[in-house]
């Protein structure tokens, strides 16, 4: 089976992770990326490899005025409707790299499913729409200009239209990897006429098979790991963060447990969270070391206000962690509260802390809902159950694909 695997970037979040796992549980598959500077020999850019190095220099205005990265990564899209492929799997896709228009050609010449990994596919063009229903009529007058992946100035109604448009009537296929996202695709306007299938996410085995060679580390003091993609995108929730700790060193000052923080702008968010025992690495995308920090945790920390279905949650879980999160998106399929997981009331730090307290406090209760929260990561959510599902759905795909031909 000849997959051909299309992402935004090489390395980055979530959806790059899943991508991986394909990567790996189907060895023919290749990968084509739009965005980023270096890739691997075996990684096929939509963006000529030098330009790419260029464009990440000095010399970018002149680059992007020459050779526009856009126009330049849509004609290439375009062009893998005659790859020699017997399918094309889509997984980030923000209409930037390729436009609705060039989705649309490439679906109808070529066996496509596409993941969602948020619902920018159904929206006006936000990944998460919160409590703002526009899109279930017509966008406009969008609540969340300037929030990535949006621009400053609102064009929410045309990209909806086009949509509606383009890929309302197309039979399209997507994979939901948590329920919550599969109702909102099947009854949106655009994605209602869909197949929408729900496999979701799994703990990386790389990771999983690591973090059961790492040994855990007994502390008085209890540490709490907060992963986030950038600590500065209020969207990965940490505004919420520092207001559940201010909480919850109003309530046991004398408790304060040591924080690690991993991702981008960690250092600015350590800055932020001054009077704490605090740890900042950065980003880090070695997997043995995510592993050891995992393992080196003892609470898992988690605060979007808005999500599908995190890896970062799984592979916490993975590890044993007592992860204590807001109840977002399909966090609640991942987590049953105080069983695998603790879950806040509502998505607000006040909540937040009040579910992390006992955590913090019940040394017993955290070791027993991290056991159990590893056992129903290895039940549910392992990577070969994971892999047999997409494995089904190609074939059915394909079979559906030439008995309509």
């Amino acid at each position: 089976m000849n997959i051909l695997l299309v992402n935004n970037q090489y390395r980055l979040g979530g959806a790059e992770t899943v991508v991986h796992q394909l990567r790996r549980g189907f060895p023919s598959a290749r990968l084509a990326v739009a965005d980023g500077k270096t890739f691997s020999p075996e990684v096929q850019s939509l963006y000529p490899r030098l330009l790419a190095r260029l464009s990440h220099t000095r010399l970018h205005s002149i680059v992007e005025h020459f050779a526009p990265r856009d126009t330049w990564t849509d004609r290439a899209f375009r062009r893998l409707a005659e790859a020699p492929c017997d399918l094309i799997h889509l997984h980030n896709f923000h209409g930037r790299y390729a436009t609705i228009e060039s989705l649309a050609s490439v679906a109808r010449r070529k066996p496509l499913v596409w993941t969602f990994h948020a619902l920018w596919g159904v929206t006006g063009g936000c990944d998460h729409p919160r409590d703002c229903r526009r899109y279930l009529d017509a966008c406009g007058d969008c609540p969340q200009l300037g929030r990535w992946p949006l621009a400053a100035h609102d064009d929410t109604a045309a990209k909806l239209a086009a949509k509606l448009a383009h890929l309302a009537q197309l039979p399209l296929q997507v994979i939901a990897p948590s329920r919550w996202l599969a109702d909102i695709v099947r009854t949106s306007p655009v994605g209602r006429n869909w197949r929408v299938h729900h496999i979701p996410n799994a703990v990386d085995a790389e990771i999983s098979t690591l973090l059961q060679k790492t040994a855990r580390v007994d502390r008085e003091t209890a540490t709490i790991l907060i992963v986030n993609r950038n600590f500065r995108d209020e969207q990965k929730g940490f505004p919420i963060v520092q207001s559940a700790l201010a909480a919850t060193a109003a309530t046991l000052p004398d408790r304060r447990p040591h924080l690690i923080l991993v991702g981008e702008n960690s250092d600015w968010a350590r800055q932020a969270l001054a009077g704490w025992s605090c740890q900042s690495l950065g980003y880090v995308a070695d997997v043995a070391t995510l592993a050891r920090l995992h393992r080196a945790s003892d609470i898992f920390l988690f605060a979007s206000p808005a999500e599908n279905f995190p890896c970062v949650v799984l592979e916490a879980m993975a590890a044993g962690s007592c992860v204590v999160a807001t109840p977002t998106g399909g966090v609640v399929e991942q987590i049953e509260h105080g069983v695998t997981g603790l879950l806040a009331a509502d998505i607000s730090g006040h909540a937040l802390s009040a579910a992390l307290l006992p955590a913090l406090t019940d040394v017993e209760l955290r070791k027993k809902i991290g056991d159990a929260a590893r056992v129903r990561v290895v039940r549910d959510f392992g990577e070969a159950l994971f892999l047999e599902r997409h494995r089904q759905l190609y074939a059915e795909i394909l079979n559906t694909w030439q008995t309509r031909s």
